[in-house]
């Protein structure tokens, strides 16, 4: 559906079709509202996805788990079980000679840094 246009709106007042002038700025307001909500919904998906690219050019596999680097800092170890099916970066627990992770129950190796 088109939304009406100033110009259009404005023809139906000059013929004193008011109601029906009326009825097309409820339109015209009902459309803007449409737009606002896919902005925001837009907006949000591409603050979710730079973020994540982010994510991704800070994170090293190290052959069991992922790290994130900032320049020289190291932030982690991170499940790779986890980031790898959905993405979401769940921080290994040190259990000895293995590490744990409470999400999936999984218990990967350390690897020496």
């Amino acid at each position: 559906m088109a939304l009406p246009t100033y110009k259009d709106i404005v023809e139906l007042l000059k013929k004193g079709a008011t109601v029906e002038a009326q009825e097309q700025i409820m339109a015209l307001r009902e459309g803007a509202l449409l737009l606002q909500e896919e902005n925001f919904g837009l907006r949000e998906k591409v603050k979710n996805l730079e973020e994540s690219l982010r994510i991704k050019g800070q994170l090293t596999f190290d052959g069991s788990s992922y790290w994130l680097y900032d320049g020289s800092k190291a932030d982690g170890p991170f499940c790779q079980h986890c980031y790898d099916t959905s993405g979401k970066l769940v921080r290994l627990q040190d259990w000895g000679e293995r590490w744990s992770c409470f999400a999936c129950k999984n218990y990967p190796e350390k690897k020496r840094r």
